[in-house]
This record gives structure tokens, sequence and C-alpha cells, in this order.
């Protein structure tokens, strides 16, 4: 099997139906409201939780050629990669909602045990895994970045100059490079990632809106490391 053969085989999936575009672009914005708990009521917290679940559930099914074909074809580190980051990805959402729901004020609050409500292992998960799911998720969109850039293009119909089009990409990556390490910082990533127990951080005494614009900075950064990724495998 040729490499052109193989690039059929590797479920990037047809995103010709509109209702894909749709659910791809709620995805990172339900996901970041969800990040931004410190900002709105807890109750539209745990919502917004359950909703984006179900949105990754659709993507999914949307998407299942990509498991049919996880039996065909051959396996480049390319596609290993994306994989790999596909199913943590999807591990990582599992985790982090199922925890939220054991953890749950209002929608399960009746129904779990005590001592699931209160377990510190479980808030530590609901806590600290979405960070990696930032990362993981802007890898995941950056590694697909080309494919949902054609579908918009023809969507909306619209293109710019050649060199109004790479004057206007580098200015954002060069903003999203800023705003994504400041908002790594500001947000203690890193700590984040070891679980460490995290009261507040410097980002969560910001304005909504920079919070908003911090965290959206973070995935962005991923989203970045994605596309050389993806440049880098082909």
């Amino acid at each position: 099997m040729n490499r052109r053969e193989c690039l059929k085989v590797t479920g990037r999936g047809a995103l010709t139906v509109p209702g894909r575009l749709v659910v791809t672009t709620c995805l990172p914005v339900v996901f970041i409201a969800v990040m931004s708990f410190h900002y709105i009521p807890k109750l539209l917290h745990e919502i917004l939780g359950v909703a984006w679940l179900l949105l990754v559930l659709l993507h999914l099914y949307q998407n299942r050629s990509w498991l049919k074909n996880l039996r065909q074809g051959c396996w480049s580190f390319g596609r290993l990669l994306g994989t790999v980051i596909d199913g943590l990805l999807i591990l990582g959402v599992l985790v982090t909602i199922l925890s939220g729901l054991g953890i749950s004020n209002y929608l399960l609050k009746d129904v779990m045990p005590l001592a699931v409500q209160r377990s510190i292992a479980l808030h530590q998960y609901h806590v600290s895994l979405p960070y990696a799911l930032l990362i993981l998720s802007g890898l995941h969109w950056g590694l697909h970045w080309q494919g949902w850039k054609r579908q918009w293009q023809k969507r909306i119909n619209w293109s710019l100059p050649k060199m109004a089009g790479r004057l206007l990409a580098g200015t954002l990556a060069a903003f999203v490079l800023v705003a994504g390490v400041w908002g790594s910082f500001m947000n203690r990533a890193g700590d984040r990632l070891l679980m460490k127990h995290i009261f507040a951080t410097e980002a969560a005494n910001q304005p909504g809106g920079i919070y908003v614009l911090l965290l959206a900075g973070m995935l962005g950064l991923y989203v970045l490391g994605g596309i050389v990724l993806g440049r880098s495998r082909k």
C-alpha cells in the first residue's frame, strides 16, 4: 500500500456536512465556557459540562469512520501520533466529565453517595485534567487544521491575497504565542498537570474577559503546535 492509499484511511472523514462545522466550532467555545467556572453559576457549569460531553459524542459519531478504519491501512508515525492523541483525548474527556458528575452539587447531588461527592481524588481529577484536555484538543485541532480551514473557506467563500493572508496569519500567531505562554503561567498549567492542589491562580483574579482570552490563547498555542506537527509528518 503506497502513501496515498495510507492517507485515505486515516479517518479524517468527510467534513462536508454543515453540522460537522457547527459541532467543531461549538466544541472549543463550550469547553472554554466550562473552564470559566469562576465566572458562571455552578449549575450552569454542570449543564454546560454535560452539553459539552454530548457535543463530543456527536463529534465522534460524525467521524465514526475513524473508528471503523483503525484496523485498515498502514500505520505511519503521523497516523500513530494522531491516534494516540485522539485516544488520550477521549479518555481524558470521559474521566473529566464522570468525575464532575461524581462531585456534582446539583444535577446528581441526590443520586451520588456522599463518599463519592466528597472524594478528594475525583475533585483533583476534575480540576486538573481540563488543562491536559486543553493541550490535547489543541493538538487535535491543529493536526486537522488544513481540512477544517478548507471547509470554512468553502462555506464563507472568502479569501485574502497571499501577502495579506500571510501577514494576518503571522500577526495572529504572534498574539496566540504571547497569550498562550502568558496564560500558561497565569493558570499555573504545569502545576495543574502535576495534579498539585491549587486553590487560586493569578488568572482567576483577572476580569472574565481576560480569563477567557488566556484560556483561548493556551488552546491556540497548542493548535499552532498541532499545525507544526501536521506539516512535519507529511
